[in-house]
C-alpha cells in the first residue's frame, strides 16, 4: 500500500534577493548577488567592448588555478574578502606584490610556508600508508 504525500504549497518568499542574469554560454543562466561579494565567475553585465580607451596590451593576462586551502583558513579568507569586496585571487596577488617589495616579510612568509609544506607532506604520507595497510589487509 502506497502512502500519498500531502501536497506542499509553493513558496511565496524569495530565498535570494536580486537575481542577476549572467552573460555566459548557457542560456538562462542566473546568479544571485551576495551582499559584499562578487564571484569571479559571475558577469556584472558590463560590455567590455564599450570601453575602447585602453589598449589591449594594458589588460592583464589571467590564468586559471586551483588552490587547496585548509578549511578554517579558507573560511576566514572568504570572510575577509567579502568584507573588503575583493576576490581571493586578487587578494593573493596583492599579498604577493606586497611581499615582493618587503624582503624581510617575504623571508618570514617563505619560512612559514616551508613548515606548512612539510606538515602537509607528512599528512599525505600517513594517508598513503593507511591506504596501503587497508589494501593489504583485504
Amino acid at each position: 500500500m502506497q502512502r500519498k504525500r500531502p501536497s506542499v504549497p509553493p513558496r511565496t518568499d524569495e530565498l535570494e534577493p536580486n537575481p542577476v542574469v549572467v552573460k555566459s554560454g548557457q542560456r538562462g543562466a542566473i546568479a544571485h548577488e551576495t551582499p559584499g561579494y562578487t564571484d569571479a565567475g559571475v558577469s556584472t553585465g558590463v560590455d567590455v567592448n564599450m570601453s575602447t580607451q585602453h589598449d589591449e596590451t594594458d589588460l592583464p593576462q589571467l590564468v586559471r588555478t586551483t588552490t587547496r586551502l585548509e578549511e578554517h583558513i579558507d573560511k576566514s579568507l572568504r570572510h575577509l574578502c567579502m568584507d573588503e569586496k575583493v576576490t581571493k585571487e586578487v587578494w593573493f596577488e596583492a599579498a604577493y606584490l606586497y611581499l615582493a617589495e618587503h624582503p624581510k616579510a617575504m623571508k618570514a612568509v617563505n619560512g612559514l610556508a616551508k613548515e606548512r609544506y612539510q606538515r602537509r607532506k607528512r599528512a599525505a604520507d600517513l594517508r598513503k600508508l593507511e591506504t596501503m595497510q587497508r589494501r593489504l589487509k583485504g
